[in-house]
């Protein structure tokens, strides 16, 4: 497995929780009126969930599923926006598809029906969001794994290098290696994330080691003496 953790110093954090922020779609705190000058900017559609219209339209019996809708924001945020950040290689397109992933959620809680795992169905979201909005923007890179350019420096430059690489993988290969190698996901719960069986996750795996692999050897042997 390669060493490219999201709890590295080398990995990127979403951004501080502002007023917008620590509250998530469907959540509303009239106190804090203080607070909006500092509030992000955000999309209309978006704002309909941060300014509390769609909480005042539930039912009286929806102050519970918001409360557990809290929960799952504050403790799924953080991975939603590294695994985004994987995809995206851009700090606000991660933002955006953070937001959107929960949005959808807050849309869908009614409807899970916890066939899978709460965090199997939240990566799933995640994964399909971000692949969405690289289609829409059409910013699938055609560029050979092999047309990466070497690093200029020294080893502290491998996870980057690792990381610039990515994109370049074909997009079976990316999704596995980032669920498994950066998020640390079981090929299990990858199966069920991205709908394929076991061997077929182990064996995008391995072709995208192997394609990791080749443009890594110089690097590593001119470098590090491997």
């Amino acid at each position: 497995m390669y060493s490219v953790s999201n709890k590295s110093n080398g990995s990127v954090e979403p951004g501080p929780l502002r007023r917008g922020q620590a509250h998530p779609p469907g959540r509303h705190d009239s106190n804090s009126s203080s607070d909006n000058q500092h509030r992000p900017q955000t999309s209309n559609r978006a704002e309909t969930y941060l300014n509390g219209t769609e909480v005042a339209a539930q039912s009286p019996g929806s102050a519970r599923r918001t409360d557990d809708f809290e929960s799952i924001y504050v403790e799924y945020r953080a991975r939603v926006f590294s695994t985004a950040y994987r995809f995206m290689r851009n700090h606000q397109d991660a933002e955006d598809v953070t937001q959107d992933v929960f949005i959808k959620v807050h849309r869908k809680m009614a409807k899970f029906r916890g066939d899978s795992a709460l965090s199997t169905w939240i990566y799933r979201i995640t994964v399909n969001t971000a692949l969405d909005l690289l289609r829409r923007r059409k910013r699938r890179q055609a560029v050979s794994i092999d047309d990466v350019p070497e690093p200029s420096a020294g080893p502290s430059n491998l996870q980057g290098l690792i990381e610039s690489m990515i994109p370049s993988l074909p997009e079976g290969y990316r999704k596995v290696f980032v669920l498994h190698d950066i998020q640390g996901l079981k090929h299990s719960e990858i199966g069920e994330i991205l709908g394929i069986t076991e061997g077929a996750s182990k064996s995008q795996l391995h072709r995208a080691r192997a394609a990791m692999r080749r443009k890594l050897a110089p690097y590593l042997k001119n470098r590090l003496g491997m």
